[in-house]
């Protein structure tokens, strides 16, 4: 009996007695794999989740270190604290962005000395008391009492806020 003759995979170079059931990694990377069916508005959705993760998760041992930083200087420039905490720019650009995502910080653009900056800020945490009110519904107009305490009715950014948006524009978290 004739040994079968092996077949070369045309992605990786690999020599295979049964090339069909060889499940090539270098393939997956170069036409990608089978979720590519996926329509753009279900890719923008799996982002959308991964984002909202970061959002709610815990900080961690670096980010806690980097935002102490932020908040004893209350302004400061991303050069700056590249250069204290040690961290290279992409990494440090993942947790200013992790940390602006949580709203601790405020990150904004700068032009210095010809060139673009971030300037990067604290948030100041607001504390709000919350008292409950009583609502006399033997009056007429206890509907239009109940929604005059509603903030979102003359909210200028209510056209912008919804639970995509990841800034201070959505409804967990209203400045």
């Amino acid at each position: 009996m004739a040994k079968k003759k092996k077949e070369v995979c045309p992605y990786c170079g690999k020599s295979f007695a049964y090339l069909s059931r060889h499940k090539c990694k270098v393939k997956e990377r170069i036409e990608g794999s089978e979720e590519s069916d996926k329509s753009e508005s279900e890719r923008r959705i799996e982002r959308i989740e991964e984002r909202k993760k970061d959002f709610s998760r815990n900080l961690k041992k670096d980010e806690k270190s980097i935002l102490e930083i932020i908040r004893k200087q209350k302004k400061i420039y991303f050069k700056e604290l590249m250069a204290k905490t040690g961290k290279n720019r992409s990494e440090l650009d993942n947790i200013i962005d992790i940390l602006s995502l949580q709203s601790k910080i405020k990150v904004t653009r700068e032009l210095i000395e010809a060139s673009w900056t971030k300037l990067i800020s604290i948030i100041e945490e607001i504390d709000i008391d919350v008292k409950e009110i009583k609502i006399d519904k033997s009056d007429k107009n206890f509907i239009l009492e109940i929604f005059s305490y509603q903030p979102c009715l003359i909210c200028p950014f209510s056209s912008k806020c919804n639970e995509t948006n990841m800034d201070n524009l959505n409804p967990h978290i209203c400045v």
